[in-house]
């Protein structure tokens, strides 16, 4: 078997099952009080996500475009502060994009967080290998927000290398800190606020 179809049945390994999942056309935050939609253009194949306020859908604003390709996920964090956009195909890859809220329901982009290559180049070094962004094929998901809304729990898995390496993630995992736009490992922060006590009845 040729080296090119080898290549060709791991990306199908290794490409995570949720990128084949039923896309999230609509939804709601966990809160309830922030409504999303996907709405599809005037141009061919171009899509939008709008939000809103709930039951007040006639005054949705845009949140961005995206590719909606069949992997959109919204992840907000339970204090309806922050929100993750997580998009992509299967060839294009999966990526995450974070929006920080203003006022009501108008979210802003943060263009600087780069979850996605902090993500790769952190595991890249980890492993001993120069931390430079060398695959071709990325995709990012967000697993979990910690229940204070600080960290966020990410995977990635991919292929891709240079012409002296090639590179396989299976499903490295870390925690992306909001404060200090960085990935730890400290499950302490990620677990802060999911256990309360509770007077008896």
């Amino acid at each position: 078997m040729s080296a090119s179809v080898w290549k060709w049945l791991l990306s199908l390994a290794i490409v995570p099952l949720y990128v084949f999942a039923e896309q999230q056309n609509a939804g709601d935050s966990p809160s309830g009080n922030i409504h999303f939609e996907l709405r599809k253009t005037s141009d061919e194949g171009a899509k939008e996500i709008w939000l809103s306020e709930k039951d007040k859908k006639s005054a949705a604003v845009k949140l961005c475009d995206t590719p909606g390709w069949g992997n959109l996920e919204i992840h907000f964090s339970p204090d309806d502060y922050w929100l993750i956009v997580q998009d992509g195909g299967a060839s294009l890859g999966v990526s995450l994009r974070l929006f920080k809220r203003d006022k009501g329901v108008v979210f802003k982009e943060i263009e600087n967080a780069d979850i996605n290559g902090k993500a790769e180049r952190l595991a890249l070094q980890q492993n001993g290998l120069p931390p430079k962004e060398v695959l071709d094929h990325l995709y990012v998901q967000c697993l979990a927000w910690s229940s204070d809304s600080k960290t966020v729990l990410v995977r990635i898995s991919g292929h891709g290398g240079t012409p002296n390496f090639g590179v396989v993630i299976g499903g490295w995992q870390g925690i992306y800190d909001l404060g200090s736009s960085s990935f730890n490992f400290d499950l302490a922060k990620m677990n802060r606020g999911a256990v309360e006590k509770q007077p008896k009845q």
